[in-house]
């Protein structure tokens, strides 16, 4: 036990704090051992075998392909005879996790079994119960392991639904990882180009700030487009002026043909296909709330007013210092939860959530009537019907079953998970969900429709929001804001131009160094040669005050690579330290060519779009 709490403190505190709804007794197997036996719903379950837990351990083992894999992630502690055959038997460089969701059954496995071996042994990690943070964080630099995940029979029988929920966290967390680095390479370049196509409207709008804290008091409704949406339209047609109206853009035309005119809509996706929510929409009072990073044009089809968020994205993060910062809305994954951090900023009480599902409601993935499910019908044929698309949206992805609001349980899945756990995680007394049917959130408070009574603000919200708007006069300083950035972007644009050239031959010293760390007969001048030349290198582009940043975020993506520890080839996996040391500094270096000429091109973007006043 001793050894348990100094190797993990934390989870040595959540074991002897925790409490276990079931009984656990221990019985002795007829070859020798403890094995524990849970008692749940007046039935004993053997959590290993109760003849030879031993034996029983090792056929386990003996069916998965040990040499394969560096890190395994293992469902089930039990007392642990299945994790002494794995390590026992796994190659010295590999990791094991745990995930055991009793902190009894791990309490009674470390006071009735001697592992002390295994818990001595560095290569181990034990979790109880981990929430996605702490799974996270204990993968955290390991995903470019090759991973194993192993279900343990003996503890699946008893928690089937915790374990498979549990698989697929882990599942989706290694999957991610291994995105992110695409993601980062494709986002980045849509994020900037976004934003340098946005300079000029970002210019002459005004922030979203200006409705921070000015709607104190006044109930909040947040609609998304969940699938249970149209059971939730009454109310909010009934209420539209006892409450602040917050669309997200794929409900805004719903509420359009529904005769409901919201006072904010929200956007955040920089894909173009979010631009088509609001084409063909005429002329409204409704208060467009834009991340700079959106597509151009949503502000070509959006026909009313415009505040903007301040920019998020580190690589032009310089550019809100020149307007006073407009204001940050948290990022929870998904529009509605930055629609609901808003809300919240503006003091806006109680902050009412509608179509929030959060689920394939009766087997749907979008509140009908959405520019998404209208997409569906639009590429239905013959031999392809509109339940043939929504089945294969609800299998994309592995079906999670959660608690329902109305339906007993409903069917979700991991991404649309971390939309729940961000509303969970704000376990804030002012959110209500009131959404008709869907994923049930816990730490957040549900009401249905007729529960909830919106009193009389005794105002007019949509002329109040109006004034709020009118009084943030923007345009009068928008010419010398214009002058003084287009004099900012010159400054740097010339700063990484004088770089360019530079980071090409230190591609090439890059280039040469590696070549000659494989020689066996290493020339030293020659080496200390390249390095001082890279040293020299790394100097210049320290000096660059304004472009270092900018190049320095690009490449990102490379650090991201390096720093979670994944081989750049397939190849360099055969590499000695110092040759992998010197093949990631030669990716670092074509990372940072790349990232300067990036940053050219985008900064010429920008100062074309000032140029022509857009």
């Amino acid at each position: 036990m001793n050894i348990f709490k100094e190797r993990f403190p934390a989870v040595y505190d959540k074991m002897m704090n925790g409490t276990d709804s079931r009984t656990i007794e221990i019985m002795e197997a007829k070859q020798g051992g403890k094995v524990p036996a849970v008692i749940t719903e007046g039935k004993r379950f053997f959590v290993h075998s109760k003849f030879d837990p031993v034996k029983e351990a090792k056929r386990f083992i003996n069916e998965i392909d040990t040499d394969g894999y560096d890190l395994f992630i293992v469902f089930g502690f039990g007392f642990a005879y299945h994790i002494e055959e794995l390590m026992r038997g796994m190659p010295d460089k590999s990791l094991v996790l745990v995930i055991e969701k009793s902190p009894l059954m791990l309490k009674m496995a470390l006071e009735n079994r001697d592992l002390s071996r295994i818990l001595e042994d560095g290569r181990l990690i034990v979790l109880i119960d981990p929430g996605e943070e702490m799974i996270s964080d204990a993968l955290k630099g390991k995903s470019s392991r090759r991973a194993s995940l192993l279900l343990h029979r003996g503890s699946f029988q008893i928690e089937r639904n915790y374990y498979t929920n549990m698989q697929e966290i882990a599942r989706s967390y290694l999957s991610t990882k291994e995105v992110n680095i695409a993601t980062l390479a494709k986002f980045e370049k849509i994020w900037a180009g976004n934003i340098a196509r946005n300079i000029g409207i970002f210019i002459r709008s005004p922030g979203v700030n200006i409705f921070f804290d000015k709607l104190k008091g006044i109930p909040a409704i947040i609609v998304a487009a969940g699938p249970s949406l149209h059971q939730s339209i009454d109310f909010i047609k009934k209420h539209r002026a006892r409450a602040v109206i917050i669309a997200v853009d794929t409900s805004y035309k719903i509420l359009l043909k529904s005769g409901i005119e919201p006072h904010f809509c929200i956007v955040v996706d920089p894909q173009v296909v979010n631009a088509r929510y609001f084409e063909g929409s005429g002329m409204t009072r409704t208060i467009l709330i834009a991340d700079p990073m959106v597509h151009p044009s949503v502000f070509r089809f959006f026909k009313g007013p415009v505040a903007l968020t301040g920019v998020a994205f580190k690589l032009l993060h310089w550019i809100d210092s020149f307007f006073g910062h407009k204001g940050e809305i948290t990022h929870g994954g998904s529009v509605s939860t930055n629609a609901c951090d808003f809300a919240l900023r503006t003091g806006a009480s109680p902050v009412i959530l509608m179509g929030q599902d959060l689920a394939f409601t009766g087997g749907y993935a979008h509140a009908r009537g959405s520019y998404l499910d209208e997409q569906v019908y639009l590429r239905t044929r013959r031999l392809y019907s509109a339940e043939m698309f929504n089945r294969f949206q609800l299998t994309a992805l592995p079906k999670i079953s959660v608690k329902g609001i109305r339906s007993e349980t409903v069917n979700t899945n991991q991404k649309m998970m971390i939309f729940l756990s961000w509303f969970e995680k704000r376990n804030d007394e002012n959110i209500i969900n009131a959404t008709y049917d869907g994923a049930r959130i816990p730490g957040i408070q549900h009401a249905s429709a007729d529960e909830l009574t919106l009193p009389d603000p005794g105002m007019d919200i949509a002329a109040f929001v109006d004034e709020l708007y009118r009084a943030a006069d923007i345009e009068s300083g928008a010419a010398g804001t214009r002058r003084v950035l287009g004099a900012r972007i010159n400054t740097i644009q010339k700063e990484i131009n004088s770089l360019i050239p530079l980071l090409g031959r230190a591609v090439e010293f890059s280039d040469a160094l590696y070549s000659l760390m494989r020689d066996k007969k290493r020339d030293q001048r020659r080496l200390d040669y390249l390095l001082g030349k890279l040293s020299e290198t790394d100097r210049i582009v320290e000096s660059k005050r304004h472009a270092k940043d900018m190049i320095s975020f690009t490449v990102q993506r490379v650090v991201h690579t390096i720093t979670e520890g994944y081989d750049i080839d397939e190849a360099d996996s055969l590499l000695t330290e110092q040759e992998r040391v010197v093949k990631r500094s030669q990716y670092l270096y074509r990372g940072l060519l790349e990232g300067a000429k990036f940053n050219s091109k985008i900064l010429k973007k920008m100062a074309s779009v000032l140029d022509a006043g857009d």
